[in-house]
């Protein structure tokens, strides 16, 4: 998944989504909300991504904990 890109659905999946979503939740809402989300989810996982590459700490998947090298440590 490194080289992963998040791209917008296709007509017939937007149609489809938002069509259940409205569906499920009783709702009128339309693709341009989805999209408002998707483009903010889009810009904060660029900045997750250049923060994770430039400061040298990761985060386990698994249990979500944060790892930082010593070097780090002692230079903070």
């Amino acid at each position: 998944m490194n080289n992963y890109t998040l791209k917008h659905p296709t007509t017939i999946g937007i149609e489809y989504m938002v069509k259940k979503f409205n569906q499920a939740f009783n709702m009128n809402i339309t693709y341009g909300f989805f999209k408002n989300k998707l483009d903010e989810f889009k810009k904060y996982f660029k900045r997750w991504k250049t923060l994770m590459n430039s400061t040298g700490i990761s985060v386990d998947s698994d249990t979500s904990m944060i790892y930082a090298s010593d070097t780090w440590w002692k230079e903070k």
